[in-house]
C-alpha cells in the first residue's frame, strides 16, 4: 500500500518535472554512401528531440543532439536505421556515418558507436528503386491494348495443361475447391502480422515519444534511481521488453508505473 501511495505522489508531481529542457550540442555530420549513390536528401531525424534535417549534395548535415539521443536515418535507396548517440560524438562534435550495402534486411537496425571518434559504420539493405517515365499512360485501356509487353518467366502460357488444371479447371458445380480449402485453412490458422518493418518502427517511435513527453529525465532519475543521461535509453529498454500502448491510458496509470518500476530493476541488474 505504501509503495502505491509513493507512486501516486510521483504521478502528481511529474508535470512539474516535465518542463525541464534538455541541453543539446550542435554537431557536424556526413553520410558516406557507395560510389554511384546519391548522398543528397537523406533524412536525419532526432527521435528524442523530434527535430530533423536533410543532407546536402555532398552528404553533410548539422543537427543538435544529446548523449543517448536516438537519431533515425532514412534514405529512399536504403533500409532505415537508428544511431544511439554516445559521449564520443558529443565530445568530437562530429558524426561520420559510412553506409555499407548488406544482403540481409532486418526489421530494425540500431547502431551504437563503438569508439570515441564519432565514426559509425552500418550495414544496411539496399532497396532497388525504379524510375517511371512520366509520359506513360498507365490507364487500364493503355495497359491492356496500348502497350506491347514482351513475354518473360512470369507470363502465363496458353494451353499449359498443368497450369490450367491448377487455376482454370477447379470449378466443380460452380464451386472453386482450392478457394474453399484455402478459406477453411485461413479460418483455422492464426493471422500473420501484416504490418511492415517501417510501420512497426513508426509505432515504436510514437510510443517512445509519448513516454518522453510524459516523464522527464529528472523524473526517471528521482523515481527509478537511473542516471539522467540514461533516461531515454531506459525508456527504449522498457518499450523493447513488453511496453504496450494501452498502458498510456489514464485508467492504467498505476499499472504503467508498476511496469516501469519492474523494468528499472531489470535495467540496473543488467548494467545497461
Amino acid at each position: 500500500m505504501a509503495k502505491k501511495l509513493l507512486l501516486l505522489l510521483f504521478i502528481i508531481v511529474s508535470p512539474v518535472l516535465l518542463a525541464q529542457e534538455i541541453e543539446r550540442t550542435k554537431v557536424a555530420g556526413k553520410i558516406h554512401v557507395p560510389n554511384g549513390d546519391d548522398a543528397e536528401g537523406i533524412n536525419i531525424y532526432n527521435v528524442s528531440s523530434q527535430k530533423g534535417t536533410v543532407t546536402n549534395p555532398d552528404g553533410t548535415f548539422e543537427i543538435e543532439i544529446a548523449e543517448n539521443d536516438r537519431v533515425q536515418i532514412t534514405a529512399l535507396q536504403y533500409q532505415s536505421f537508428t544511431v544511439v548517440i554516445d559521449k564520443g560524438i558529443i565530445t568530437q562534435k562530429r558524426m561520420n556515418i559510412v553506409m555499407n550495402p548488406s544482403i540481409n534486411q532486418l526489421d530494425e537496425v540500431v547502431v551504437r558507436p563503438y569508439d570515441l571518434s564519432g565514426n559509425i559504420n552500418v550495414d544496411v539493405k539496399k532497396i532497388h528503386t525504379y524510375t517511371v517515365n512520366k509520359d506513360w499512360d498507365l490507364s487500364y485501356e493503355n495497359l491492356e491494348y496500348g502497350y506491347q509487353f514482351e513475354q518473360d518467366d512470369k507470363t502465363r502460357i496458353a494451353g499449359n495443361a498443368a497450369e490450367e488444371a491448377l487455376h482454370g479447371n477447379t470449378l466443380t458445380n460452380g464451386a472453386n475447391i482450392l478457394g474453399i480449402l484455402s478459406g477453411a485453412v485461413s479460418l483455422l490458422l492464426p493471422k500473420k502480422d501484416k504490418t511492415t518493418p517501417a510501420e512497426r518502427l513508426e509505432t515504436g517511435n510514437t510510443l517512445n515519444n509519448n513516454l518522453q513527453q510524459r516523464f522527464s529525465r529528472n523524473f526517471i532519475a528521482s523515481t527509478f534511481d537511473i542516471p539522467e543521461e540514461k533516461a531515454v535509453d531506459f525508456l527504449y529498454f522498457a518499450q523493447e521488453n513488453g511496453m504496450e500502448q494501452r498502458l498510456l491510458k489514464p485508467e492504467n496509470e498505476m499499472e504503467l508505473m508498476e511496469f516501469l518500476l519492474k523494468q528499472s530493476i531489470e535495467y540496473k541488474r543488467r548494467g545497461e
